[in-house]
């Protein structure tokens, strides 16, 4: 239900899945940004958000994205 394809096989996301890959880029984004804050380079800091992005716990997002807003960083 996250995805669909058409006779040509073109890939398109539902709305569940746009909702989902909304979730996962701003993950990245606000992972990458701190991490780079952080003094990771920007390379690292991005391949690193890519593999924490998925496994990190809502609670911990959370209270990094409130930490972000605090220190204006997003």
């Amino acid at each position: 239900g996250y995805i669909t394809m058409d006779r040509e096989g073109l890939i398109t996301l539902t709305d569940k899945g746009m909702a989902i890959a909304s979730r996962i880029y701003e993950r990245h984004k606000l992972l990458t940004c701190f991490l780079e804050r952080i003094g990771v380079s920007a390379q690292t800091a991005r391949a690193d958000a890519c593999k924490l992005e998925h496994d990190i716990s809502d609670e911990t997002f959370e209270a990094m994205r409130r930490h972000a807003e605090q220190e204006g960083l997003n």
